[in-house]
């Protein structure tokens, strides 16, 4: 929700892709998806390489929300990642999440990537959020700052930045660094 931009998109004609292991088997996912094989890729890295991240699938998994991660621009290009849209019923919700690529490591993308399941997470908790709407109502509850003031679209909680962080963390231990995030990793 970092771009602040609550697009109401449909799906329509969107054909993500299942995720596929390097095994040639069905990932124990179907609930994020991506046409974007790199995407493809960053998500099924995260969900085996970080506990905290396979929390975030698995709870989308036993909710009523798909959630699509593209490649996008977010804020113009100063935001590494963002949800985009939500759109649906109290039914069955379609959640947008754009990430931009070029922005930093694989690691970073993938712990950016989990930052903003983790705002899919909270919708997904609330189902009356159903647009783009009663997207920003929840996060003038559950956010922190100038959003919660009612001051900008631009939104933040401490929910997501701490799951970005303990993925971060989780990433970098098993790569065989142990780095610890600071204030700079985050994103605006």
């Amino acid at each position: 929700m970092s771009s602040g931009l609550l697009l109401v998109i449909a799906l329509v004609g969107v054909q993500p892709q299942e995720a596929i292991g390097t095994d040639g088997n069905r990932m124990p996912y179907s609930k994020v998806r991506s046409t974007d094989q790199y995407v493809i890729a960053l998500v099924r890295e995260g969900y085996d390489r970080s506990p905290t991240f396979r929390k975030l699938v698995d709870a989308l998994e036993g909710s009523n929300v798909i959630v699509l991660v593209q490649p996008g621009i977010c804020g113009g290009g100063r935001i590494r990642s963002c949800l985009v849209s939500v759109t649906g019923s109290e039914r069955d919700r379609h959640i947008r999440i754009k990430i931009a690529p070029q922005h930093t490591i694989r690691d970073g993308l993938i712990a950016a990537v989990a930052h903003e399941l983790q705002h899919a997470v909270e919708i997904a908790e609330r189902p009356d959020v159903t647009d783009g709407a009663g997207v920003l109502r929840l996060y003038r509850q559950i956010s922190f700052g100038r959003c919660r003031d009612g001051l900008s679209e631009e939104c933040e909680t401490q929910r997501a930045l701490e799951s970005e962080e303990r993925v971060l963390v989780e990433l970098l231990r098993r790569g065989g660094r142990v780095i610890t995030p600071s204030a700079s990793t985050r994103p605006a």
